[in-house]
């Protein structure tokens, strides 16, 4: 498992932040491998997309990329196949991994996506993994998930190449207040501007540090035009899934 983690983790930390937009990233459960897909021709070298992945392995850092060679869709699963090359970051000998690289997700979800993805090692450089070894692991959407108050801040609601910064938001949330949920001027008790009706979209876009602020003992969240600020908890407001 080890190898397959490292051989994820490269290609993340490649290609760190470009192109934050139009794509969607998803995380295994213990959080120690991301995985980023990006649909933007002429990302990662590919005239139809790519993306990258990041891991640790063993307190060490490895990372990668994979320009996608296709992307299709059958049977309700899109499949990206591609190549990979990655990489351990820090001290010591070089160590690369290189391959085939295989992820598939539903087209359309209920719930937060989930992820498959298999490497299949074809060479490298000092690679852990003999040539011909084959990893699997899962993933899930990495949806922002709220606080015990159910408060979301930029702490804990930011997208996964920020989460550690809170420099970039989540850009869509869904309003789940029945009776709709006003954006305000100012927070926490300014002229409504407008009002969200429930089962809305507000895109918020991708703010920096100052998209949240905390006002009247709760959280808000700086709404479109950032001309007002709606409440951010999960009373009134959940994340958006974005897989396409």
């Amino acid at each position: 498992m080890k190898p397959i983690i490292s051989i994820l983790g490269a290609i993340a930390a490649i290609a760190l932040l470009p192109h934050i937009a139009q794509a969607s990233a998803y995380k295994t459960s213990s959080r120690t491998t991301f995985i980023n897909i990006k649909e933007i021709p002429g990302d990662s070298g590919s005239a139809i997309g790519g993306g990258y992945y990041r891991t640790y392995v063993g307190g060490r850092q490895w990372g990668g990329n994979f320009p996608a060679t296709s992307v299709t869709s059958s049977g309700g699963i899109r499949t990206y196949t591609g190549t990979f090359t990655d990489e351990r970051f820090g001290p010591g000998a070089t160590q690369q991994c290189k391959g085939n690289l295989k992820l598939q997700r539903p087209v359309s979800n209920s719930g937060p996506a989930r992820l498959t993805a298999t490497w299949t090692i074809t060479g490298g450089v000092n690679c852990p993994s003999r040539v011909g070894s084959i990893f699997k692991l899962n993933l899930t959407e990495a949806v922002p998930v709220a606080n015990s108050s159910g408060n979301f801040l930029a702490s804990n609601a930011n997208t996964i190449e920020s989460e550690t910064a809170g420099s970039a938001t989540w850009p869509k949330w869904v309003v789940t207040d029945p009776t709709g949920l006003n954006c305000r001027a100012t927070a926490p008790s300014g002229t409504v501007v407008t009002t969200f009706p429930n089962g809305s979209t507000v895109d918020v876009g991708y703010l920096g540090l100052n998209s949240f602020i905390t006002a009247g003992g709760a959280s808000w969240l700086r709404g479109p035009s950032k001309n007002c600020f709606i409440r951010a908890n999960s009373q009134y407001i959940k994340p958006k899934l974005m897989p396409f």
